[in-house]
C-alpha cells in the first residue's frame, strides 16, 4: 500500500493533539473540535484550502513544536499487556508516535554538521516520512493506520547500520570524542525501543489469528536461555569447528512478563562472548573441562540471570570500554542488527566484530529498568549478571534531550 502523501491543495484538520486529514483534504474547526457527522455543515464553513507548500511548512513546524513542546508518555511493559483495544490504541500511538519521531530528529539535529554525512540524511528523512505519514491519517481509518505503520517499521528495519555507520563517519571526519558518540547512541537506540515495542503491540492485537501481544505475559527465561544457548553453540562450532558446553541452571522457576524476542537478544550476545574467549582460550578437548555455567534464580521483585566463564577474563584497564560502542577485540565484520541475524557471506553470523552487542543488549536491559553488569578476574574469567523486573511494572526510559544545548541565533537578548 502507498503511504498517504500531500499532493496538490489540502484542507488540513486541526485538533489540539491529533490532526485528522486525507490525502485530498480535511476540515479545521474553529473549536478545534474534529468535523465530521452532523458538524459537516458547520466545518465546511470553516475550511481553509492549503498548498503543498503551505501544507510542508506547516507540518515542519509541527515537527519543530512536538520536538520541543510535547513529552513522550511513559509506560511499562505491564501496561503494554494489558492494551488489547486496538481503537484505544490505535488512538494513543496517533498522538504518541509523532512525538517520539520528532524528538529523534531533534536528538540528530543536536549533532554538528549532521546534514553532511548521508546516513545522518537518510534517518532524518525517514523519521520525517513516518512523522508526515501518520500526522495525515484520519483517526477512523484503521486499515490505513496499519498498512502505513507495516510500511514505516519496513523501512526504518535498518536504522540501526545507518546511525551507527553515520556516528563513525562522524567521528572520524569532526573527531568528536568517545563520549560524545556512544552518549548520543545510547540516548538515540533506547528511545526506539519504546516505539518499536509499541508499534508492533498494535500489529500483533490486530493481525487475525495471531499473537494477542509482543509481550509474553509468562515468559520462561529458562527455555529462552535453553534457545539461545543452542544458537549460540552451533555458531561457536561453525566458526572454530568445537565448543565448550553450555550448563544451565534452573532456580525457583521463576515467570515473569518479558519479550522473548529482547531477551533471546541479550542472551545470545553474552553468551556468545563467553563462548568465544573459552574457545579462543583452550583447545576442543580442554573446553570440555571449561563448561560456560548460567544460573536463573529470581525472588517477588527481580529476575536474575548469572553467566560465567573461564574464558581469560577482561583486562581491568578494558573494563569501561566494554560498553562502547566504538570498541570491539575482534575484527570488524558484516552487518550490524538489533535482536535479529546479522549475517556474514554465507549467511551465518559472525562471532564477533561489530561492537555494539555488549551495549545494545544494556540499552535493552536498561529500557525495561534492569541493568547489566560485567565482573572480570584476569587471566581467570568473566560474571555476567543480568537484573531484570519480574513484575514489568518499571517505566520505560524515554525522556532524553541532546546532551549538548543547541546553538543561539542571538536575537532573543
Amino acid at each position: 500500500p502507498t503511504p498517504p502523501s500531500p499532493s496538490g491543495s489540502f484542507v488540513r484538520a486541526l485538533a489540539p493533539c491529533r490532526h485528522a486529514a486525507s490525502s485530498s483534504s480535511a476540515a479545521v474547526g474553529r473549536d478545534g473540535a474534529v468535523a465530521g457527522g452532523a458538524a459537516e455543515a458547520a466545518a465546511a464553513a470553516a475550511r481553509v484550502q492549503l498548498t503543498k507548500q503551505r501544507l510542508e511548512a506547516l507540518l515542519d513546524a509541527e515537527i519543530v513544536h512536538f520536538a520541543r513542546a510535547l513529552k513522550p508518555h511513559p509506560i511499562t511493559l505491564q501496561q503494554i499487556l494489558a492494551q488489547d483495544d486496538a481503537e484505544e490504541l490505535r488512538g494513543f500511538l496517533l498522538e504518541e508516535l509523532p512525538i517520539r519521531w520528532a524528538r529523534r530528529m531533534h536528538l540528530i539535529e543536536s549533532l554538528p554538521r549532521w546534514s553532511e554525512f548521508p546516513h545522518m540524511r537518510v534517518i532524518r528523512k525517514l523519521y520525517s516520512d513516518a512523522f508526515r505519514w501518520l500526522r495525515m491519517i484520519p483517526p477512523n481509518d484503521p486499515e490505513k493506520f496499519r498498512t502505513t505503520l507495516q510500511t514505516i517499521k519496513r523501512r526504518n528495519s535498518n536504522i540501526l547500520m545507518h546511525v551507527v555507520r553515520g556516528t563513525r563517519a562522524m567521528k572520524d571526519t569532526l573527531e568528536l570524542s568517545d563520549d560524545v558518540v556512544n552518549d548520543f547512541l545510547d540516548d538515540f537506540l533506547t528511545a526506539r525501543i519504546g516505539t518499536d515495542i509499541l508499534s508492533s503491540q498494535y500489529l500483533a492485537i490486530t493481525r487475525p489469528g495471531g499473537a494477542t501481544s509482543v509481550i509474553d505475559p509468562h515468559c520462561d527465561p529458562v527455555a529462552v536461555v535453553k534457545a539461545a544457548a543452542s544458537d549460540a553453540a552451533r555458531l561457536c562450532e561453525y566458526h572454530y569447528g568445537y565448543a565448550p558446553p553450555i550448563d544451565v541452571i534452573d532456580v525457583g522457576q521463576v515467570r515473569f512478563p518479558f519479550i522473548k524476542q529482547y531477551l533471546n537478544y541479550i542472551m545470545f550476545e553474552l553468551l556468545k562472548n563467553s563462548l568465544r574467549a573459552v574457545t579462543e582460550r583452550y583447545s576442543a578437548m580442554e573446553c570440555e573441562e571449561h563448561p560456560v555455567r548460567v544460573v536463573v534464580c529470581g525472588d517477588e521483585a527481580t529476575v536474575v540471570i548469572r553467566i560465567s566463564d573461564a574464558g581469560g577474563g577482561i583486562p581491568i584497564r578494558d573494563l569501561s570500554k566494554i560498553w562502547s560502542y566504538l570498541y570491539t577485540t575482534a575484527e570488524p565484520q558484516g552487518e550490524v542488527s538489533d535482536a535479529g541475524d546479522d549475517v556474514d557471506d554465507d549467511g551465518v553470523a559472525p562471532m564477533a566484530g561489530f561492537g555494539c552487542g555488549l551495549p545494545l543488549s544494556r540499552n535493552y536491559v536498561r529500557y525495561v529498568g534492569g541493568r547489566l553488569e560485567l565482573n572480570t578476574m584476569p587471566h581467570f574469567g568473566t560474571d555476567a549478571y543480568l537484573y531484570l523486573d519480574r513484575l514489568g511494572s518499571s517505566q520505560e526510559v524515554i525522556d532524553v534531550e541532546p546532551r549538548e544545548a543547541l546553538p543561539s541565533r542571538g536575537f532573543l537578548l
